[in-house]
């Protein structure tokens, strides 16, 4: 059985999502003020999605929201979950993401998608078709100009010759890049050979399970050092739904109001397997879902140890605000989780 320990670590995801009663600033405000206190409260991480044309999500750049994180952050890492390869130019993406590292002294984790949305793509008048080709294009050359100064490549979308790219990164070789993986091994296969590391969601712990074990196997295959392979596996994770009350009922109430918007307004993706036929949530298989921490800080402990257990992982991604949830409830819940669940795992392993 696996161990739990120190070697974990815990995120927080943030989609900002705008429900009827609040408005696009006062979601993104409230972000990054709970941003600012994860890197007070001893997060790990904070990961950002990048949406356009949803209310679900209003960050349409997440360089520039991590840019602004980065100014009131001191040791939390900051990543992007996810830049949206086809919807931009791989060097204005590689350029943007370098000044985010440099602003936040080297504390950038970049996540990459290549976008699942066709009314995102159609706004900015991409061909939804292509976006598979144009994300592994993209992918090629924001990794080559993360790690040399200068960039040459011929493709079907993009021919660049020999441009520089400034600023330059403050880690070396460029931020780590984080492939994000859903149902679809290609994905996972295509990350291990290139050797970035993962953010799994949406999936079941047994899908998890193979999902990590494919990696391994292929990383391997395609010639990275068991060293490299295991290194970019202890930096990967899985989103999870979380939220912390005094007591399981206190937390369930709590979450539910923001849950069941967020699932009625995203219509264009299934989700965790939680959606009816008629865009209701099931809320009850919802809770008992292994993709749920929504309880007192004791079954949050339980449900952590079992995940844990089950898939081999060390991080978890936490998404407390989802759908715009009351500021007063999110900062609760992370305290609550800071004080309550963070310690257990820094002081006890369980073998």
């Amino acid at each position: 059985m696996a161990e739990l320990g120190k070697d974990m670590t815990f995120g927080l995801f943030f989609l900002n999502s705008v429900p009827p009663n609040k408005t696009d600033a006062e979601e993104l405000r409230d972000g990054l003020e709970q941003i600012k206190q994860a890197d007070e409260l001893g997060y790990h991480t904070v990961w950002v999605a990048e949406h356009n044309a949803r209310a679900y999500g209003v960050v349409s750049s997440t360089a520039v929201y991590l840019s602004a994180a980065a100014a009131t952050t001191k040791n939390i890492k900051l990543g992007s979950a996810v830049t949206r390869l086809p919807l931009h130019h791989p060097l204005q993406v590689a350029e943007n993401m370098n000044l985010v590292d440099v602003i936040s002294d080297g504390r950038l984790y970049l996540g990459v998608g290549k976008g699942y949305d066709k009314l995102e793509f159609d706004a900015y008048n991409i061909d939804f078709e292509e976006r598979h080709e144009r994300y592994l294009e993209s992918l090629d050359i924001l990794t080559t100009a993360m790690q040399t100064e200068k960039v040459t490549y011929s493709g079907k979308f993009y021919n660049i010759e020999n441009v520089p790219v400034y600023p330059r990164p403050v880690q070396k070789d460029g931020p780590p890049i984080f492939v994000m993986v859903s149902s679809n091994d290609a994905s996972m296969v295509n990350a291990a050979k290139q050797g970035h590391s993962f953010v799994l969601g949406g999936i079941t712990d047994e899908d998890t399970n193979h999902k990590i074990k494919l990696y391994r196997e292929e990383a391997l295959a395609s010639g990275l050092s068991h060293e490299y392979v295991e290194e970019a596996v202890a930096r990967s994770g899985k989103l999870l739904f979380c939220y912390v009350a005094e007591t399981t009922e206190q937390a369930q109430e709590d979450f539910r109001e923001g849950l069941e918007w967020y699932m009625s307004e995203r219509d264009n993706r299934p989700t965790f397997g939680v959606i009816s036929r008629e865009r209701n949530v099931d809320y009850d298989r919802f809770l008992q879902s292994e993709n749920t921490l929504v309880g007192s800080p004791e079954k949050v402990i339980e449900d952590i140890k079992r995940y844990k257990e089950e898939t081999g992982l060390n991080n978890i991604i936490l998404w407390m605000n989802i759908g715009g949830q009351p500021q007063h409830q999110v900062l609760k819940s992370m305290n609550l989780f800071a004080e309550k669940v963070m310690p257990y795992f820094e002081s006890v392993k369980i073998k």
